[in-house]
């Protein structure tokens, strides 16, 4: 399904575990170390810069939730991913609203 007006739908940090549960993916664009610092259990990390070369990696069959710092980032990821065929949801407020526990290291 395309997303051709460009919305991007948003979730709360407190959706992220039934939509993995659901069969979604979470990417983390943050940069690497600071997901090795602490990332969300599930989570890939791929870091915003290196997102256009790492998209075909991604099931386009699969709904892809992205992750950032504070939730700006990962609205221009969602925008890039939508474009490209993909089924996407932002995580409000990312990282920072976060309170669940952390997976440190890869």
């Amino acid at each position: 399904m395309f997303n051709f007006n460009n919305k991007i739908e948003n979730i709360s940090v407190d959706q992220i575990e039934q939509e993995l549960q659901n069969g979604a993916i979470l990417i983390d664009i943050r940069n690497e170390d600071a997901y090795r610092q602490g990332h969300i259990k599930g989570a890939i990390n791929i870091p915003m810069k290196l997102l256009p070369f790492k998209i075909q990696e991604l099931d386009k069959d699969k709904t892809i939730l992205v992750v950032c710092y504070i939730g700006g980032s990962s609205v221009v990821a969602c925008k890039a991913l939508s474009k490209a065929g993909f089924k996407v949801k932002n995580v409000v407020g990312g990282m920072k609203a976060f309170r669940g526990n952390l997976t440190v290291g890869n």
